[in-house]
C-alpha cells in the first residue's frame, strides 16, 4: 500500500496516441507527467534603433521599473478567512489517457501539461523600445 502525506499527489502515467507542436517560446515547457512546481521566467528587451547599437549606448534592464515591480498579488477575503472552496478528488485511475493533441503555438512562459500540476508561476516581462529620430517638419509650400 502507498501512503502519501497530505503535500503529496499519485504519481500517474501520462499515455498520448500523438502529439504535434509546431511552437513553444522561450522558457516555456511540455512535459508529460506530474510535476510538483513550475517557475517560468523571462525578460527581454527588445530594441530597434536607427543607429548602431556599439554607437548608440548599452541598455539596462534595471532602467526600466517593469523589471523590477512586484507582481500582482490575488486577494481574495473569503479565501483568507477560511471560507474557500475546498476540492477533494480521488482519481481512480493513476492512468491520463490523451488522443491528440495538436497545438500551434505556445507563449513565453507557458506551460503545456498532461498530468497533475501543484504550483505553476509563468511570468514574461518584455519592454518594447524604438529609437528613431523624429522627422523634421517641411514648410507648407507656396
Amino acid at each position: 500500500m502507498n501512503v502519501q502525506s497530505e503535500n503529496s499527489y499519485p504519481i500517474r502515467t501520462a499515455n498520448v496516441g500523438s502529439i504535434c507542436i509546431i511552437s513553444v517560446a522561450s522558457a516555456g515547457t511540455v512535459q508529460f507527467g506530474d510535476r510538483a512546481e513550475t517557475n517560468g521566467m523571462i525578460r527581454a528587451l527588445a530594441l530597434q534603433r536607427q543607429e548602431d547599437h556599439t554607437t548608440a549606448g548599452d541598455v539596462f534592464f534595471e532602467s526600466y521599473p517593469i523589471f523590477y515591480r512586484p507582481l500582482p498579488v490575488l486577494v481574495d477575503p473569503e479565501f483568507e478567512d477560511g471560507r474557500g472552496v475546498q476540492l477533494i478528488r480521488t482519481n481512480c485511475s493513476p492512468n491520463i489517457i490523451v488522443g491528440n493533441i495538436h497545438v500551434i503555438a505556445s507563449g513565453s512562459s507557458a506551460s503545456i501539461q498532461i498530468g497533475n500540476g501543484m504550483k505553476l508561476t509563468g511570468e514574461s516581462r518584455i519592454k518594447h523600445i524604438r529609437q528613431y529620430p523624429r522627422p523634421s517638419t517641411v514648410p507648407p509650400a507656396g
